[in-house]
């Protein structure tokens, strides 16, 4: 399956980053160091290693070496916090666990005897995420590490496994699972095969691409659709730096100056693109590049207009879940597929619409179905799971959707409660429990609310105990201790009740309607710009405003990230009547610089 790895020149660059290319000599000499390693660690095929590793060239490496070795990778996110990972781990039942130093501090008491636990630590080791915190710096730690240190001890197999069972796990990826039952799906080395087939085909992805992925890699476009991919095929992965505001105009620069011919972002980095680009309209438009990606999150169609409207190129959408490797259905870039506004057509698999009863509708709405080789045989050792996701063959993807008389497929909805917030998965029900477990919570309900940046934002509603005292600030950072920080919600409203049918179930619409309808309270047009902000700030990040200061910046403040970051702008715009320039808001990393901003722009204005 990754052969091409071993069949590129040596000089060739596997992986591209800011400041350093990684040759595939140097990944063939990873593969092999790494597969002495695993024997010395009496990890065989079929063994299951749990890795979550923040150093993204080395977590690529040791998730390619588990591949070509037949190690079952359990795909962690180095962040993520301990009940989760208790819920992981325990779900798993790892041989061996490789995690970074300060993950496995903060889960130790989760971390089972049986196991071994080798950690990791290197210098500038950096936080992962998908939009990065706003202007986050990298970390610097200790120079040397377990991991690392056996690396460079162990002997260099020379010859690696030629044939592996196809039928064999390859990875699991859990999707969801905080305190609740963690979900895991379990990809076969014959579903990754198979759909790496179909992604090198549909996207004409071939040894002299440059694939640019600055996607997540604990998710499965990320890990899939970069590392994965590009030793498949033999071409070389971009990853630059992690995505941020701040560094869109040097993203733009660094495509045209590398020749990038395959670009893969979601919904919530285009729509920044299109606000942050000013000048870099023609970005694309050289003869290298082929094709830009939508891919995690549904592509709204106001966003995919003003997108191809200024950019002057095509956008190619994809449909697919965790469950189907990274993809099922293609809206371009190859011939006969593309479609604006749609999810295009199914490739190498077979789609059925069906209603309830499970009759395939001609044109009307229906939930999609899915067969082909690609897709999950189920859930990890969930039965009860694997048996209400699939029907006679067939995969149900909990998506609602339509087809024209053209065959080109529309995703119209979801019959499941997933929230996807910058193409980031989200069980709500998760966040609910956490909520739940609250003193002062006696009901809890979190959703997804539309959001024009972020697709989704999720935010949550609580009904308090008789007598209980607490506001939605001090619930806000209650959840920060418990869940991954990008399940945090952007908001929680505290209700005298929620609304209920006549089951006494939650009615998800209605609460959705009743939240659109509060208005945050507006700060006062009075006093000094300082302590506007400050009361601006405190809205936006979910912090009281008396731990906030003038010093405070995007590093000092927990929840400062991008989506933040956006409401912050635009409440002192509303607030300070005024507008500010795509280079003032990146560069706005700190309160001492938007009081500043502010004051330039309200002196200007008293001198007009």
């Amino acid at each position: 399956m990754l052969e091409p790895i071993f069949q590129q020149p040596g000089t060739k660059i596997f992986l591209q980053t800011k400041d350093k290319g990684y040759s595939y000599s140097w990944l063939q000499q990873k593969l092999k160091k790494t597969a002495g390693l695993f024997k010395d660690l009496n990890l065989n095929q079929g063994d299951r290693l749990f890795l979550a590793v923040s150093d993204e060239v080395d977590m690529s490496a040791l998730f390619l070496a588990s591949l070509v070795c037949g190690v079952v990778v359990i795909i962690g996110d180095p962040d993520m916090k301990s009940p989760r990972a208790k819920a992981i781990i325990t779900r798993s039942n790892p041989a061996c666990i490789i995690a970074d130093k300060a993950s496995l501090e903060r889960w130790q008491s989760e971390l089972p005897e049986s196991c071994k636990v080798l950690p990791y630590i290197k210098e500038k080791a950096a936080k992962p995420g998908l939009l990065s915190k706003f202007l986050k710096k990298e970390t610097t730690e200790s120079s040397s590490t377990d991991i690392i240190g056996l690396l460079e001890k162990a002997t260099a197999i020379e010859i690696l496994p030629s044939e592996l069972p196809t039928d064999a796990l390859a990875y699991i990826i859990f999707t969801s699972g905080t305190t609740a039952e963690s979900k895991g799906v379990a990809i076969s080395r014959e579903n990754l095969s198979a759909h790496l087939a179909t992604l090198k085909k549909v996207y004409n992805l071939d040894e002299s691409g440059n694939l640019l992925n600055q996607l997540l890699l604990h998710h499965a476009d990320g890990c899939i659709q970069g590392p994965v991919l590009a030793a498949y095929t033999g071409c070389t992965w971009h990853r630059p730096s992690r995505f941020s505001i701040e560094k869109i105009p040097e993203l733009l620069d660094y495509c045209y100056a590398n020749n990038i011919s395959h670009a893969l972002m979601v919904p919530a980095m285009l729509n920044m693109l299109v606000q942050f680009a000013d000048g870099y309209e023609d970005s694309f438009l050289y003869p290298e590049f082929k094709a830009l990606i939508s891919v995690s999150a549904h592509l709204e169609a106001p966003l995919w207009d003003k997108f191809e409207d200024l950019f002057k190129m095509k956008i190619s959408n994809v449909f697919g879940l965790t469950e189907t490797v990274a993809g099922s259905l293609f809206s371009g870039p190859s011939t006969g597929t593309y479609k604006k506004y749609t999810v295009g057509k199914p490739v190498d698999c077979e789609i059925r619409i069906v209603d309830e009863n499970f009759v395939e509708t001609e044109h009307g709405a229906g939930e999609l179905c899915l067969r082909g080789k690609h897709i999950m045989k189920g859930y990890w050792r969930d039965e009860v799971l694997t048996a209400e996701a699939f029907k006679d063959g067939w995969f149900f993807t909990g998506d609602l959707a339509k087809k024209d008389a053209d065959g080109y497929v529309t995703i119209v909805g979801r019959k499941k409660n997933l929230v996807i917030s910058g193409g980031i998965n989200i069980q709500p029900e998760e966040v609910t429990e956490c909520l739940l477990s609250h003193p002062a919570i006696s009901e809890a309900c979190a959703v997804g609310m539309p959001d024009e940046v972020f697709g989704e934002r999720l935010v949550a509603a609580v009904v308090l105990k008789p007598n209980a005292v607490t506001n939605a600030m001090e619930l806000v950072e209650y959840c920060r201790q418990l869940l991954d920080d990008k399940k945090v919600p952007t908001k929680i409203f505290i209700l005298p009740e929620l609304p209920k049918g006549a089951s006494g179930k939650v009615e998800l619409n209605t609460l959705k309607q009743s939240l659109q309808q509060v208005q945050p309270a507006k700060q006062q047009t009075n006093g000094q710009s300082l302590g506007r902000v400050l009361a601006i700030a405190a809205e936006a990040f979910q912090i009281p405003a008396e731990r906030l200061s003038i010093k405070d910046t995007s590093n000092t403040v927990g929840g400062w990230d991008s989506l933040a970051h956006l409401s912050f702008v635009t409440a002192l715009e509303e607030q300070f009547n005024t507008r500010f320039t795509t280079a003032e808001i990146i560069t706005m990393n700190s309160i001492q610089k938007a009081v500043h901003l502010v004051e330039k722009k309200q002196s200007s204005a008293n001198h007009s």
